[in-house]
């Protein structure tokens, strides 16, 4: 499956299925990513347990755990981890800001190398939140299919499809909120496109930027390796 049908999310999704580095192609039942579970039925269990899904990540700050928990910190069944990023749940302030923001997460490295070192350490397969699976986890989702050599093309296609899945959610939101500004809600692909673009211009690899995180060598190696 590529999305996840938990009975309480929306956009719970596989990182499998998309060509790789070396012909190869990433496999499913790895890495998935989401919107935060708030509920986990015991039907959601078992469907993650089948797909052998060991842990959880979450991104989010503080603050939002507080207001509302993730049901992977409560289940006995996953190992859970708050991993936040300094940004917080900060609004970037225009659709401009949004690669920029993007820019920010990718470049605190002290929590994308914790998070690294935890996937990496991970036998069985790790499922990645934030608050609606769209921003921190699209970055972080980007950084692993880099990671495995996949193409452009398929990162972008990976993100944009966030706000087909919550649409319904961020159209509620705004009807109650009619303040709030086009961009919000949003995966539109130029975000991901100019965010990609300037990784390049700042860490040129992928592999020189893994570097940068702290990693082992084989850390590095098993991150690379975790999507086959």
């Amino acid at each position: 499956m590529k999305r996840i049908p938990l009975s309480h999310t929306m956009n719970t999704r596989d990182l499998g299925g998309y060509p790789a580095r070396d012909g190869k192609i990433t496999s499913y039942a790895r890495i998935l990513r989401s919107d935060a579970p708030f509920v986990l039925s015991a039907e959601d269990a078992e469907l993650l347990k089948q797909l052998n899904v060991t842990a959880a990540i979450d991104f989010r700050s503080k603050p939002e755990i507080e207001r509302n928990p993730s049901a992977f910190e409560l289940s006995p069944d996953f190992n859970y981890f708050h991993c936040p990023f300094a940004i917080g749940n900060r609004d970037p302030g225009s659709k401009d800001g949004v690669p920029a923001l993007y820019g920010e997460i990718i470049s605190d490295f002290p929590a994308i190398g914790r998070i690294m070192r935890i996937i990496a350490g991970q036998k069985g397969a790790v499922l990645i939140h934030c608050a609606v699976g769209k921003d921190r986890t699209g970055v972080v989702a980007a950084l692993l299919l880099l990671a495995a050599g996949v193409g452009m093309s398929d990162i972008l296609a990976d993100y944009q499809v966030s706000y087909t899945y919550i649409r319904h959610l961020i159209r509620e939101t705004r009807k109650k909120n009619p303040e709030l500004p086009d961009y919000y809600g949003r995966s539109d692909m130029e975000n991901m496109e100019k965010t990609l673009i300037q990784f390049k211009e700042d860490y040129h690899t992928i592999d020189e930027y893994l570097g940068k995180l702290n990693l082992t060598t084989n850390e590095q190696l098993t991150i690379k390796n975790k999507l086959f």
